[in-house]
């Protein structure tokens, strides 16, 4: 599985890991940070329990998944991502654009990452 990672240039690479990190800081936000002013601030979770992590964690498992992909696809001499990858970041767009006025805008950076990652691998491939 390392070998697919290697074939990836530093920019792309850069791109993944920038959309799991900001994902992984999402779900860490959601516990620390208050984003309800009131008497007194209160985070994400505390207001709406703990369900809200699987939604926060959406685009963590999306970013892992296409980035699992990815790294297999390569390590396996593939060129391009592959369906399963778009699928995933269509899944993930979605997500973004059905909750633009709440969480959506928060998702989007992840998005927009493995959005520009995808697009450098796919040039990538029809360059060679």
């Amino acid at each position: 599985m390392i070998g697919g990672w290697t074939r990836l240039d530093t920019w792309t690479r850069s791109w993944l890991v920038a959309s799991v990190v900001y994902a992984a800081a999402l779900l860490v936000a959601a516990y620390a940070l208050p984003v309800y002013r009131g008497s007194a601030p209160q985070t994400l979770v505390q207001v709406n329990g703990g369900k809200v992590i699987l939604i926060v964690a959406v685009p963590l498992v999306g970013a892992l998944l296409a980035i699992g992909t990815i790294v297999v696809r390569l390590g396996h001499a593939r060129d391009g991502v592959g369906v399963f990858t778009w699928l995933v970041l269509g899944v993930l767009g979605a997500f973004t654009l059905l909750g633009i006025l709440t969480i959506g805008v928060f998702v989007a950076p992840v998005t927009v990452c493995l959005l520009i990652a995808t697009l450098r691998i796919q040039e990538a491939a029809r360059a060679s």
